[in-house]
């Protein structure tokens, strides 16, 4: 196998710079844009200050109450009148 050329190898970073780049700044934010319940939630987000960079920890009160009421969906499903479906 041949190594690439030093100038190839920093074209490839700056191309994946700059794609990535392209998807955080311009994609995503025009795909929000253009998805009117994107738009609502992100509008929502803002205006009551929630940082969405703290729900990757689990120390976080919102994300224990998500956890717990996702949890409780998925362990207690509704199934409605009739025998309960088997799994």
């Amino acid at each position: 196998m041949q190594e690439k050329s030093t100038l190839r190898r920093w074209t490839s970073l700056i191309l994946g710079l700059a794609a990535t780049w392209a998807v955080c700044f311009v994609a995503a934010p025009a795909f929000v844009e253009s998805n009117q319940t994107m738009t609502r939630m992100a509008r929502f987000i803002d205006e009551s200050g929630i940082n969405t960079g703290k729900f990757y920890y689990t120390d976080v009160e919102a994300c224990a109450v998500a956890n717990l009421n996702t949890r409780n969906t998925v362990l207690y499903r509704p199934h409605g009148p009739g025998p309960k479906p088997v799994d």
